[in-house]
């Protein structure tokens, strides 16, 4: 009885209901998932309505592909990869309708858990490359494999995008 509890509770079984139809799931996958989701869009977008728009633009696109899922357990890999793509196009529309440069916006109603202001001005001033990256490690305890498979490039790159960033962040924290 204890085993069926404990595989209810798996990824990899929510996502099963999930293609098999089940929104509950697909709901709870989703919940489990969107501080994450949040992370990666807000380090790609600086103002809140755009960041909110990808998440749900990216949750709209996952719940109807669910099926083109090909390992469940690859979940995280696979939405963090579409909120990716969604936050790069939003900010490709964005570019071609007005630049602002450095607009910051205050997120009101989120409580953010990460509140060291100056390692967030530092990590935002990182280039997008290396921004997603320091994200997806340090605050998604993402493995090198899985970031590697996120972004579509190889895990050296991702290891010595790391590097990069924590000398930065270091050089950056120092003058502070």
């Amino acid at each position: 009885m204890e085993s069926v509890i404990k595989l209810d509770n798996t990824i990899e079984f929510q996502v099963a209901l999930a293609k098999n139809g089940d929104k509950d799931a697909f709901a709870r996958i989703i919940r489990q998932h969107k501080e994450s989701m949040y992370r990666v869009a807000k380090s790609i977008l600086n103002i809140e309505e755009d960041v909110e728009d990808a998440v749900s633009e990216a949750i709209l696109k996952a719940y109807i592909a669910i099926d083109s899922l090909k390992s469940n357990s690859m979940f995280k890999t696979w939405i963090i990869r579409i909120v990716i793509n969604e936050s790069n196009n939003l900010l490709r529309k964005r570019k071609k309708i007005i630049t602002l440069d450095n607009v910051y916006m205050d997120n009101e109603g989120i409580e953010d858990k990460h509140k060291d202001i100056c390692l967030y001005e530092a990590i935002n001033s990182l280039d997008e490359e290396l921004r997603v990256t320091t994200i997806l490690f340090y605050f998604d305890d993402m493995s090198y494999r899985d970031i590697a498979s996120i972004l579509d490039i190889r895990e050296g790159t991702v290891k010595s995008r790391l590097n990069r960033s924590r000398k930065k962040l270091y050089l950056l924290l120092k003058e502070e």
